[in-house]
């Protein structure tokens, strides 16, 4: 017994001995400076990282994607720093297992920049470093500042070092900012995300972070206009994204989390409501170029979180008084209408000729019909219009706010409006003939390939949207997305958002046509 009660304390000392250097282990991790994410971050909103290792690095190098996704010239570049740096064994002496960050930036005359950051590990062997870089025939030209590296391909980039840290680009200028910059304390929350995240993804192959706040200024180089209407998701969010790459050679995806900062941000209403089996799509026309689908769990419960939103954004008087004007005028309770019928989901999406169109699904249509007739003008025997504005924002919100007195009709359980009558009477057609999306090949290779439950979901097709592209992304961007050797053969963007106490378990795919649909469609 003696020797059992032994054995019994000595386990016990020898697991709390474990996790004490477990976890002090884990609380020293978290305090390490990282200056190269440091320094990426407080630069660029859109930073995607991977670790120094040569199994990793030689995985990455074998991803034709990347040369597809990025155009020409920045691939070009990268290789070139594959090709002739990083094989330098002083360069990778000085780098292994260090982060390595890409750091995306705005640029001049509508370019796109990028910034390479990682951290040497032993700085008192820079002095060797030059030295290998002019016997691997890469010529350095060392100013006050920065190191010209001129590459045996003739590639020029600039080299910039302070402290531990390693900076390098084909700009001088950004490459010189890069360096003098300062952290800013708003960066600290994003840096924090990150961090906290990079402890449960160690064994990821790479990570996307995105910073949603900062974003808006590098997509103002591709974009030409506001990101408004089903680009809203990209602007001004005040959330964070952190994405692991999975390998594939068919198509580009990133799982992992966002997180909406502000409680005020609509998004936000959603990101504790349990992921809804997306449907509504059924009703969508083939010529569908983009959608955005929102769906909720328990409408009462949601429409609190609304009633929240609307005191927020100061606009609860002026909801209230519409509602109320509408039960005197008309003797009857809009809280008898949208809340007692709504089912589950809503959904905003534009056709091909970029005709804008919303819809929710009822579960009784029929009921609905009935109750809104006095609150709807006859246009014809199928499209009804609204007498009174806003009915919809006030019990929906923002993806409605531009459809004021739309026109309307309800058909199989769908209530689908527009601000043109023409424009039902074009999604009536599809509908009826039965052309419509989910019978596309590539839509539905695309929905194999994610899990068909979401609470948001954002959507875009490559083909349909072409005339949207042209018109809206300058134009050596948009040359990249239609060219065979760039974005032409990818059909369709998705970005899923799934609710998850507070934050929203991710899904972000850019799918490439199997080879069998991308002959199909060079033939037509």
């Amino acid at each position: 017994m003696k020797k059992l009660i032994i054995s019994i304390v000595l386990l016990f000392l020898a697991i709390v001995t474990m996790a004490y250097l477990y976890f002090s282990k884990l609380n020293t991790d978290q305090h390490i400076t990282d200056t190269g994410l440091q320094a990426a971050v407080a630069n660029s909103a859109f930073i995607f990282s991977f670790e120094n290792e040569k199994s990793i690095t030689d995985i990455l190098k074998e991803q034709r994607l990347f040369e597809e996704i990025l155009d020409a010239k920045q691939y070009k570049q990268l290789a070139s720093l594959k090709k002739y740096l990083l094989t330098i064994p002083k360069v990778n002496q000085l780098t292994d297992k260090q982060n390595v960050y890409i750091a995306f930036v705005p640029g001049s005359d509508h370019n796109i920049d990028f910034l390479c950051y990682t951290q040497i590990s032993i700085p008192e062997y820079l002095p060797q470093l030059f030295q290998s870089l002019k016997t691997s025939g890469i010529r350095p030209e060392t100013t006050d500042r920065l190191t010209k590296l001129i590459l045996p391909d003739s590639s020029v980039f600039y080299l910039g070092i302070k402290e531990n840290l390693a900076v390098i680009s084909s700009s001088e200028k950004q490459t010189a900012a890069a360096l003098a910059k300062e952290r800013n304390q708003k960066d600290d929350k994003f840096i924090e995300y990150i961090q906290a995240i990079k402890r449960f993804s160690k064994n990821s192959l790479a990570q996307l972070y995105i910073n949603f706040n900062d974003l808006p200024l590098l997509l103002k180089n591709i974009i030409s206009g506001n990101l408004n209407g089903e680009l809203a998701v990209l602007n001004q969010q005040d959330a964070f994204a952190a994405l692991t790459y999975n390998f594939s050679n068919e198509k580009v995806l990133l799982t992992g989390t966002t997180v909406t900062n502000n409680p005020n941000n609509y998004y936000h209403l959603f990101s504790d409501m349990q992921a809804q089996k997306i449907t509504i799509n059924n009703i969508l026309p083939a010529n569908t170029a983009s959608y955005t689908i929102f769906a909720v769990d328990s409408y009462p419960n949601w429409k609190k979180k609304l009633d929240t939103w609307f005191s927020n954004q100061h606009q609860d008087k002026k909801i209230s008084a519409l509602l109320k004007d509408i039960n005197n005028r008309y003797h009857l309770n809009p809280d008898e209408l949208f809340p007692k019928y709504f089912k589950d989901q809503f959904i905003t999406f534009q056709l091909r000729t970029g005709e804008k169109i919303g819809a929710i699904n009822l579960s009784n249509g029929d009921k609905m019909i009935q109750l809104l007739l006095d609150l709807s003008s006859e246009y014809d025997e199928d499209i009804k219009v609204f007498k009174e504005p806003d009915l919809l924002y006030a019990y929906f919100g923002k993806p409605f706010s531009n459809f004021k007195k739309p026109y309307y009709i309800i058909t199989d359980n769908y209530m689908v409006f527009a601000n043109n009558a023409g424009t039902l009477q074009s999604f009536l057609n599809s509908y009826t003939n039965n052309q419509l999306l989910i019978n596309v090949p590539n839509y539905i290779n695309a929905g194999n390939q994610l899990p068909g439950n979401s609470s948001i979901a954002f959507y875009t097709d490559h083909r349909n949207a072409d005339d949207i592209f042209k018109k809206n992304i300058y134009l050596p961007y948009y040359k990249h997305i239609s060219a065979i050797e760039g974005l032409k053969n990818y059909d369709s963007f998705t970005y899923q958002l799934s609710g998850d106490n507070g934050k929203f378990q991710t899904n972000i795919l850019i799918n490439k046509q199997p080879e069998v649909l991308q002959k199909d469609s060079l033939a037509l």
